[in-house]
């Protein structure tokens, strides 16, 4: 019996090959369904078991979102958890159809 591959699931399994092979872009690990928009503000793996440039490239954006974050909330003399929490939804709100977020402690897609 033949199994027939969805063009998402194979789409999604040249991502993965690709990312690994040459190492991760936040848009194509997105579209890969490794990474997603967490209330926060910050990246967060979506698949527990994703490459470890996945890992890799959620640990370099959030640090680089935390630096601007609290640049922001120094210059604007307000909480860093304000910042955050602001960032989060706007991430949120502007994250594509089909892709991943984190709302309530649990990953869906939006």
């Amino acid at each position: 019996m033949r199994r027939k591959v969805s063009k998402y699931a194979l789409a999604a399994t040249i991502a993965v090959l690709a990312l690994s092979a040459l190492g991760m872009d936040l848009r194509a690990a997105k579209y890969a369904e490794l990474v997603g928009e967490k209330e926060n503000g910050y990246l967060g793996l979506v698949q527990a078991d994703a490459p470890a440039g996945g890992r890799a490239l959620v640990d370099d954006v959030n640090a680089k979102r935390r630096a601007r974050y609290r640049r922001i909330a120094d210059d604007n003399g307000i909480a860093l958890a304000d910042v955050e929490a602001r960032a989060g939804q706007r991430a949120i709100e502007r994250t594509q159809p089909s892709r991943y977020v984190k709302v309530s402690g649990r990953w869906r897609r939006k």
